[in-house]
């Protein structure tokens, strides 16, 4: 098993218009089989924590990456 951290990002305008790729919040997922795992289980705990019923309605792109054991 696995830990992993699943990253939501959304790209945000600035006052200029110039958009800014901004995390929306970062999960730590620990004791998943595999990545396809992390992502289906932080999507389910991003829903609940921002009260959405779709992780894409508050954040555009999302990006995992395995933490190193210690």
């Amino acid at each position: 098993m696995a830990s992993y951290r699943v990253s939501f990002f959304n790209d945000i305008p600035d006052s200029t218009g110039h958009d800014h790729h901004v995390c929306q919040r970062s999960i730590e997922i620990t004791g998943a089989e595999d990545e396809a795992q992390a992502i289906r289980r932080a999507i389910v705990e991003f829903e609940r924590l921002e009260g959405v019923s779709h992780w894409d309605l508050h954040a555009r792109t999302m990006e995992c990456s395995q933490l190193a054991t210690p």
